[in-house]
């Protein structure tokens, strides 16, 4: 997320889940990532080029070989504490969370692939000096702070109109005129 959004982000009180998908937290690694999907395609990239079309035992085999002698480049805890710290920095610590994306990214940081290793991000934002009520925020609070202004604004909302009828097909139908 580029700085001038987490400005935004800060400007209307939103939280940032950080997503540990290591191509986000190291630029290193996503340029491996890039690395990696260009050999992909140069050894099979149908239907017309590609070292080895309509091989892919052959494909895969060359891929395996070049991850061997290029292994993905190391993403830590300590580089997702950075990450945090700069979003704190630019957002203030109100708009930071642990989102992670466990279900949706194929690869985490070391040390980080499951909700019960989120201490071990608290623990090292602690060893840097964060104190426990910022590390509550970034642990859930914002987010419940989050909700509950939402609460807030959905109840005068309501106090001032009822709710909307229109179907989703009617909705699109209006936007298509």
């Amino acid at each position: 997320m580029p700085d001038d959004v987490l400005a935004l982000v800060k400007k209307n009180r939103g939280v940032v889940m950080v997503n540990f998908y290591p191509g986000y937290i190291s630029q290193t690694r996503a340029n491996w990532e890039a690395d990696r999907a260009a050999e992909r395609t140069r050894f099979n990239a149908p239907p017309y080029a590609g070292l080895f079309v309509g091989q892919p035992e052959k494909a895969n085999a060359a891929l395996a070989l070049w991850e061997k002698s290029h292994p993905p480049p190391t993403v830590t805890i300590a580089m997702v504490a950075d990450h945090i710290e700069h979003i704190r920095q630019i957002a203030g610590v109100e708009c930071v969370g642990l989102g992670s994306d466990f279900d949706g990214i194929p690869a985490t940081p070391d040390g980080l692939d499951g909700v019960d290793k989120f201490p071990r991000v608290l623990e090292e934002l602690a060893r840097r000096g964060w104190n426990d009520e910022d590390l509550a925020k970034v642990a859930g609070a914002n987010v419940l702070r989050v909700k509950r202004e939402a609460e807030l604004v959905a109840r005068r909302l309501q106090a001032k109109e009822q709710p909307s009828a229109a179907t989703l097909l009617e909705l699109d139908g209006a936007a298509s005129k």
